[in-house]
């Protein structure tokens, strides 16, 4: 499997398909790139995908710093490394927070952005529960069992095939990434920044996801033209669980823009 090194970090990748149509596909919370195999499997062979196991995550390098900016940096070197030009930026729930920064810091090399049940933009858990969060979130990475009760109990629970894919990714995550990961997840606020984003973006939400759905449709509103769309039997694991819906719409929303 392929790999480049770019701000001294190892990031294992896999590439798809050819053209000048290219997108990166940027996994969520303790995901890897496994996460999008079976909405590659879908991508026509027009679209030229790369999808990367992130820093701290899968086979890629574990530095043992995980900030946000470094995330967001190390996409875009990967970006220029590889001479991609503009792309598509794809991203599922922690995806789509560092989307939402990516976008904020380097608008000229994003041609658009589709985020699926992109992680909260605002602080959402209070200061003094956050150490409590983080308990919950590090102690379900003692074990597949831990993971399994983790991954398992959203609105709609994903299916054991997705679940094992999550469970073995999480196994591969170094336990450092995950408790930064988890805390900026929670409290960096990046919703006053929304409304400055002049990225094409689409936002695509599980009508059965555990977070609230009036939040993306939120953010949706403040980010400059926007779309929203909601699939009404998809809940927070939407690419996985419903691989063509997702693919559809990236697809669509990528001929729009390029009409546009």
């Amino acid at each position: 499997m392929p790999s480049v090194t770019v701000n001294n970090v190892k990031i294992n990748y896999i590439e798809q398909g050819a053209g000048d149509e290219a997108v990166i596909f940027v996994h969520g919370f303790a995901g890897g790139l496994g996460d999008w195999h079976e909405a590659l499997n879908r991508l026509p062979k027009e679209y030229h995908a790369y999808t990367i196991d992130q820093r701290g995550h899968g086979q890629s390098g574990k530095p043992g710093s995980y900030k946000l900016t470094e995330f967001v940096e190390d996409i875009y070197a990967f970006s220029q490394e590889l001479g991609l030009g503009q792309f598509t930026y794809a991203g599922h729930s922690l995806g789509g927070k560092i989307g939402y920064q990516f976008a904020l810091d380097h608008p000229d090399v994003l041609k658009a952005m589709v985020l699926a049940t992109p992680a909260p933009a605002h602080d959402f858990i209070p200061p003094d529960q956050q150490a409590g969060f983080l308990d919950m979130v590090t102690s379900a990475w003692g074990s597949p069992q831990g993971l399994r009760g983790f991954f398992g109990t959203t609105s709609k629970p994903p299916s054991e095939e997705v679940l094992n894919v999550l469970i073995n990714d999480a196994m591969d995550a170094d336990p450092a990434a995950i408790a930064e990961c988890a805390i900026w997840w929670i409290s960096t606020n990046l919703e006053p920044q929304l409304g400055n984003i002049r990225v094409p973006t689409i936002i695509v939400a599980g009508a059965k996801d555990d977070l609230p759905i009036d939040w993306e449709r939120r953010y949706a509103n403040e980010i400059n033209g926007c779309r929203f769309e909601v699939l009404e039997d998809d809940g927070h694991f939407l690419p996985q669980e419903s691989p063509q819906k997702f693919v559809d719409l990236l697809t669509s929303f990528i001929k729009s823009v390029s009409k546009g």
